[in-house]
């Protein structure tokens, strides 16, 4: 019998916001250890496993033999979303920077087909935000993690009508609802980013005013959710 995938936390995280379904799909798969999870653990029956890297696929392959998923997954090689024909039930990007899970999702939107999503990046993640509006879809879930000494969100997508702000295109919408005991932790580094940010606009030699006062209110905005957090 293979041995169970174990999971770190944001991987762990991305597992528990997929929804049970026939058929998903895991773009950028690297080692595979995500869908070869939500398969040994009966949460997806079927997976379909791409990426642009022909060594990520020998290492997901492998990831696949070593677990006997063979006969329950389907290596593609591809860019994005597009080696992907079939109706998939949920469909996870996890690994790449914002701009590039943006650039997947605008480019390859008519794949989806109302697959739920599951996303996340280490970067630039009101651009995950601006996609998930542009493709018709909206947030359900945004969940913080501390993962081998960093933060970070994993984001759950849906189709709908997005109705995000322009501060919670920056910052998070329902992120502000979670439960999690790292959302507390997280908007604490996050206020600390935007406090070093602050520093540098303000020593600039042409200080961009309107873009100190939004860093000084987003600020601002964060204090308010810490304090009702510690509170609660």
């Amino acid at each position: 019998m293979s041995r169970l995938i174990q999971l770190d936390a944001r991987l762990s995280l991305a597992y528990d916001l997929y929804d049970p379904c026939d058929l998903a799909a895991d773009i950028g798969t690297d080692h595979a250890h995500l869908p070869a999870a939500l398969l040994q653990r009966g949460r997806c029956q079927h997976m379909i496993l791409t990426d642009l890297s022909e060594s990520a696929l020998k290492n997901a392959r492998e990831t696949v033999i070593r677990c006997r998923l063979s006969d329950r997954t389907d290596l593609r090689a591809g860019n994005g979303l597009q080696p992907l024909e079939e109706t998939c039930g949920m469909i996870s990007i996890t690994g790449m920077g914002g701009r590039t899970v943006h650039d997947i999702l605008l480019e390859g939107a008519e794949k989806l087909k109302g697959a739920s999503l599951v996303l996340s990046a280490h970067t630039d993640l009101p651009l995950i935000r601006e996609a998930v509006c542009r493709i018709g879809y909206h947030l359900d879930r945004e969940e913080p993690c501390f993962c081998a000494g960093r933060y970070y969100l994993v984001l759950r997508a849906r189709p709908g009508v997005c109705s995000l702000t322009p501060r919670e295109l920056r910052l998070g919408g329902p992120l502000f609802e979670s439960q999690s005991s790292q959302l507390i932790p997280y908007l604490t580094r996050r206020r600390e980013v935007l406090q070093d940010k602050l520093r540098g606009l303000v020593s600039a030699d042409k200080p961009e005013e309107s873009l100190i006062a939004q860093v000084r209110d987003d600020i601002a905005f964060y204090d308010g959710m810490i304090g009702k957090g510690k509170e609660s």
